[in-house]
């Protein structure tokens, strides 16, 4: 008697859990598609882009090399016909360190801190003039950069990083 029990409660729970188990599937099978169409959103001038050598500081490495060290979780847009760059990513210390925000304020930052950087290239180069650095925390801009002091901030980053 216990067995049959046993057999019933088991029954029950299962038929319950196929039709979760069919949403985790579609849901897996939206995150693999959303990713395999971000892949191929990217346009061969991006991949291009990313390629870009800088030499800073006698380094050498490339804007995707850059952007993927300072920032995690980064969205990449380019117009190719402006020559606009926009790198946008998840803010991680140590960009911005002379900010001297407590742990409790980087570790907010580090989970919703976004960071946008708009640059153009010109010539295969980043035009440091026309350059941006935005970090944006709860819809609110705290901390703007603009021109080669931006871009330099970035390039130090990353080198001490």
């Amino acid at each position: 008697m216990k067995k049959v029990v046993f057999i019933i409660c088991l029954s029950t729970l299962l038929t319950g859990c196929g039709d979760r188990l069919t949403e985790i599937k579609d849901a897996a099978s939206g995150i693999n598609a959303a990713a395999d169409s971000a892949a191929s959103a990217l346009s061969p001038d991006v991949h291009s882009v990313r390629a870009i050598k800088i030499t800073y500081n006698d380094e050498t490495f490339t804007i995707n090399d850059l952007f993927k060290t300072i920032l995690r979780d980064t969205r990449w847009e380019y117009d190719a016909d402006e020559g606009k760059l926009v790198v946008i990513g998840t803010w991680i210390d140590p960009l911005f360190v002379e900010q001297q925000w407590d742990d409790a304020y980087k570790k907010q930052l580090a989970e919703t801190g976004e960071v946008t950087v708009t640059s153009f290239i010109q010539d295969d180069k980043i035009n440091s003039e026309l350059s941006d650095a935005k970090l944006t925390f709860n819809g609110e801009v705290i901390l703007h950069m603009t021109g080669e002091d931006a871009l330099n901030h970035l390039y130090e980053t990353y080198i001490h990083k």
